[in-house]
């Protein structure tokens, strides 16, 4: 045993960089490389994990640009046909009462709501 540890003592130089270099070919075949997370940043991703969260965000923002799309056609579509109303063109006038009579219900349902609510509340307080 004494010859192990003085051909040892008199290697360590030898030992220490076999040890180190164990550890790095451990270190580096063992373990992935990692990142913090874009959803969390407190957690470490892989290459694969962070590939589905880039994945997951370009679909959130595709969903995003069709609904703005989407918005914006109805927009256009609405400008057009008041460019073409203050033109001269022609307008339907029962098309324009029906959409009158369904702005005003929907007010009237709106009112009638909140006085309900309101009135509800004063009767609650009157038998407390």
């Amino acid at each position: 045993m004494k010859n192990i540890w003085k051909f040892i003592r008199h290697n360590k130089g030898m030992f220490i960089g076999g040890a180190i270099a164990l550890a790095v070919l451990i270190w580096t075949y063992g373990c992935q490389s990692q990142v913090t997370s874009i959803v969390n940043p407190t957690v470490l991703v892989t290459r694969a994990e962070l590939k589905l969260e880039v994945d997951n965000y370009l679909a959130i923002a595709e969903i995003k640009f069709a609904n703005l799309d989407r918005q914006d056609s109805i927009k256009k579509t609405l400008f057009n046909t008041a460019i073409d109303f203050m033109q001269g063109g022609n307008v339907n006038p029962a098309a324009v009462a029906l959409v009158i009579g369904n702005i005003l219900g929907l007010g009237a349902i709106i009112d009638n709501a909140c006085k309900r609510t309101h009135i509800n509340t004063l009767k609650s307080n009157a038998d407390a």
